[in-house]
């Protein structure tokens, strides 16, 4: 297993995101049953084909982690989507999704090593879970999110996860 680069800090202001959601726990997302993130990644990929103007591989795809109930053992929404150019020429396929902003905040930045995308976020969420049992940053649950800069080659693509901090 490779290892994750070492986290860095980064202040960010608020920012909107156009997407769609589900509420679900990560209790839910280890079982097999009544995960829900593969059913949205499906979907949202679905949509993003059918829309040419979400299609750009230039264009970062957000997974926005938001309106938790308590931490992370408690339920949350996730949000998959693209970053709002300006909400006044939104275009007609994005006003029809969520609108949701990414709070201003400071975040720890925690970078994938490169490979198949579904099992190294996995494992660097497991490496960010393990990292906050001693940290001296305190996690504030406010929005954290996945930034998958491109989407071209999944089985060699390394994603960004920010972690909001007090």
């Amino acid at each position: 297993m490779t290892t994750v680069a070492t986290p860095t800090i980064v202040q960010l202001p608020a920012f909107v995101i156009h997407g769609i959601g589900t509420r679900t726990t990560n209790a839910d997302e280890l079982g097999v049953t009544n995960a829900r993130l593969p059913q949205l990644w499906a979907s949202y990929l679905h949509y993003k084909g059918q829309h040419p103007d979400l299609s750009s591989s230039d264009t970062p795809t957000y997974a926005l982690y938001t309106d938790y109930e308590s931490d992370a053992t408690g339920a949350y929404t996730v949000v998959i989507g693209q970053q709002a150019e300006d909400d006044s020429h939104a275009s007609e396929s994005a006003q029809r999704q969520l609108e949701i902003t990414v709070p201003a905040s400071r975040y720890m930045v925690f970078t994938t090593p490169k490979g198949p995308v579904f099992e190294t976020v996995a494992q660097t969420w497991g490496t960010i879970w393990n990292y906050f049992e001693d940290a001296s940053e305190v996690r504030t649950y406010t929005g954290d999110f996945e930034v998958y800069e491109s989407t071209a080659n999944p089985e060699q693509s390394e994603v960004k996860i920010y972690i909001a901090i007090q």
